[in-house]
C-alpha cells in the first residue's frame, strides 16, 4: 500500500485555529504548493491538466480530509483557474460516477480508485521533468 500524502485543511477541524491552510504532501511538491502567504497553487501550467485533474490532484494533496464544496470550488479557482462554480460541480459529478470521487453531506473526497488514479496517471503525467 502506498503510504498518503499529509496535509492539513483548516476547514471546520474542531480546536483549528490555523485558518483555512493547505499544505500538500511531499508526494505533490513540485506541482502542487503553498505561498509564504499560505495560498496553494500549481507550480505546472494550468493548460497541462484538465479540471478533473486538478480537482484530483487538490483532493489526493487533503487526503483523508474531505474538502467542503465551496473550499473546493475556492482552492481551485485560486490554485489553478478562473473556473465557474456549475463547472466545478459538473466535473465533480463526472468524477463521482467514474468511481473516483466520493460526495458525503457537501463533501469530497479521493474514493480508493480515485487515489489509484492520481498516483499512478496523473501524477506521473504532471511530475516536473515528465513528457
Amino acid at each position: 500500500m502506498q503510504s498518503q500524502p499529509t496535509s492539513v485543511i483548516g476547514a471546520q477541524g474542531a480546536g483549528d485555529q490555523s485558518g483555512q491552510t493547505f499544505i500538500p504532501g511531499d508526494e505533490l511538491t513540485g506541482i502542487l504548493e503553498t505561498t509564504p502567504e499560505g495560498k496553494l497553487h500549481f507550480t505546472i501550467p494550468f493548460d497541462k491538466i484538465s479540471a478533473k485533474e486538478a480537482i484530483g490532484l487538490i483532493l489526493y494533496g487533503s487526503n483523508p480530509t474531505p474538502i467542503e464544496d465551496a473550499k473546493l470550488i475556492e482552492l481551485l479557482q485560486t490554485s489553478w483557474k478562473a473556473v465557474k462554480d456549475n463547472v466545478v460541480r459538473a466535473r465533480v459529478s463526472e468524477l463521482r460516477k467514474e468511481g473516483k470521487l466520493i460526495a458525503e453531506q457537501g463533501r469530497y473526497s479521493l474514493s480508493g480508485a480515485g487515489i489509484q488514479w492520481i498516483g499512478q496517471d496523473v501524477l506521473s503525467k504532471v511530475r516536473p521533468g515528465a513528457t
